[in-house]
């Protein structure tokens, strides 16, 4: 280092003011900014979510572009967002992306998958999936999960069924014309899961009996009876319709842009997992059919962030909050894992004190941390000496300054800005993805075809994976091996059909039959 450029680093110092490279270590330090509150329904609601990013030294906002079948930005084919403090012409998602990017900060697009609606009136438009799609379409028109008696509703409400072919392609383009359509540099699943039910079964859950979804489950296995909320095969099945949405998105998004980040809100509720096998009967596998453990391992998601929302004064809850963390950071099977806060249900004091315990080095580490939401917590001001003045609220760019300054006499976990860690396998990439649709007259030909793939090489000899297709012909694997490959499969008169293709590391291999 240059003299003068010693003596410049020094006079910073001596002013309090960093280098711009006196960073601490990259760190996510992310958050998400829900559609339901203030965040991006205006400029100036985006402009003070930027700004209150930035004082709490936050690096990557995901914001909720698609709450219920409606959306907060232009390019899409569903209806705008339904609320008087947005403007239907006004694309927010456009806007925070290009307004986040300015300021140094990652935007992703968080998309809620299969909630579509809530209420008992009806949305207005009658372009929603909703009006054209819910209970009150018939046959294969109605794309709803529902208990085995037909009901439709659940506690969180309406939910789109993703063993229903129909609605796992529309919801598949819904997230991919995001990514053709602007620069964000992720995008986020929320609600990729079965609804939760009110009853606590001993395992399963009465989800998913939509008709289609069930003759479906029927001709893959044979079976003509309707099978228990709690029957092994059943379960597995639903499994795997979730995953194979997360599939299809994660694969045909990476080749629109190799380095989309693919990110999930991930569920770790109830008792943790103590050992690598336990996470079959956790609450993600049992009650929503969520098998995100899969999905890191198999390469399908950048960063999974489990939403641990823990009350930290809730012994039983801090406890199962611990445990999860101490498995989380040993599970994230090469890939980036966070940990995301309920910062609305703790003060700040003890949202600090949880980001210390996510942090320690106990066999392990997370990459970082995603706090919900920007909309709390909202900190009331001390009250004036000598007033009765009822407490004001802090400024939205202020609501977050706790993590930077410190609260309670603690400490701050941010004081100073830090940025996003790189993604090796994106940066370096070692692997690529392969990926193809089986194509029909009709869904049910199409269906739960076997695929095999083999790598050509002459020693050791080729290996083989045989993967199945979605409902829609799709199919697909992630981190592949680069080389040659010959994939494929059967006809209905039984013929044989193949193709070679050539695997390229940090790229997308395609096969259509």
């Amino acid at each position: 280092m240059s003299l003068v450029r010693i003596r410049l680093v020094f006079m910073l110092a001596f002013c309090g003011l960093a280098p711009m490279h006196a960073q601490e270590a990259p760190e996510l330090r992310a958050l998400w900014v829900d559609a339901f509150h203030e965040g991006i329904r205006s400029p100036a609601e985006a402009d003070d979510l930027i700004a209150a990013a930035r004082r709490a030294n936050i690096n990557t906002l995901i914001v909720q572009v698609r709450r219920r079948g409606d959306a907060l930005y232009t390019k899409t084919v569903e209806p705008p967002l339904d609320d008087p403090a947005y403007d239907s012409a006004f694309d927010a998602l456009a806007y925070v992306v290009d307004a986040g990017h300015r300021a140094g900060l990652q935007v992703h697009a968080w998309v809620n998958a299969m909630p579509v609606w809530r209420d008992e009136a009806p949305p207005k438009d009658s372009r929603h999936v909703f009006n054209r799609h819910g209970p009150q379409a018939a046959g294969k028109d109605n794309w709803l999960t529902s208990s085995p008696d037909g009901n439709h509703k659940f506690p969180v409400g309406y939910f789109l069924d993703p063993g229903h072919p129909a609605a796992a392609a529309y919801l598949a383009d819904i997230y991919l014309a995001i990514v053709r359509n602007y620069a964000v540099d992720g995008i986020h699943f929320d609600y990729i899961r079965y609804p939760e039910t009110e009853e606590r079964l001993p395992r399963g859950a009465a989800v998913g009996y939509n008709a289609v979804a069930l003759a479906r489950f029927r001709r893959a296995t044979g079976r003509t009876d309707t099978p228990a909320p709690g029957d092994e095969a059943w379960m597995r099945w639903r499994r795997e319709q979730v995953t194979s949405l997360v599939r299809r998105v994660s694969i045909d998004a990476k080749a629109i842009n190799p380095r989309i980040r693919i990110s999930a809100a991930l569920i770790p509720w109830g008792a943790p997992p103590n050992g690598e096998n336990d996470f079959d009967d956790t609450a993600p596998m049992q009650r929503v059919f969520q098998n995100w453990h899969q999905w890191l391992n198999d390469g399908l998601l950048d960063l999974g962030i489990p939403m641990n929302y823990a009350t930290e004064t809730d012994a039983r809850v801090r406890e199962w909050f611990n445990g999860w963390i101490r498995w989380e950071k040993q599970h994230g099977h090469g890939r980036h894992l966070a940990v995301g806060l309920g910062a609305y249900r703790n003060t700040p004091a003890h949202t600090l004190a949880q980001i210390a315990r996510v942090r320690a080095a106990d066999n392990g580490r997370v990459t970082g941390l995603s706090f919900f939401s920007y909309a709390v917590p909202k900190q009331p001001l001390a009250l004036k000496p000598g007033t009765d003045l009822p407490p004001a609220a802090v400024t939205g760019r202020d609501r977050l300054a706790f993590l930077a300054d410190g609260a309670d006499g603690l400490p701050g976990a941010f004081p100073r800005p830090a940025g996003v860690p790189p993604m090796p396998w994106m940066e370096r990439p070692e692997h690529g993805w392969l990926a193809g649709m089986v194509g029909g007259s009709e869904r049910e030909a199409i269906d739960g075809i076997t695929v095999t793939i083999t790598r050509r090489r002459f020693w050791p000899f080729g290996n083989t994976t045989y993967v199945r297709t979605d409902g829609n012909g799709f199919f697909g694997l992630a981190k592949v091996k680069p080389g040659r490959y010959a994939v494929s499969t059967r006809t209905a008169a039984g013929l044989r059909r193949t193709q070679e293709v050539r695997v390229v590391a940090g790229k997308v291999a395609r096969v259509n039959f």
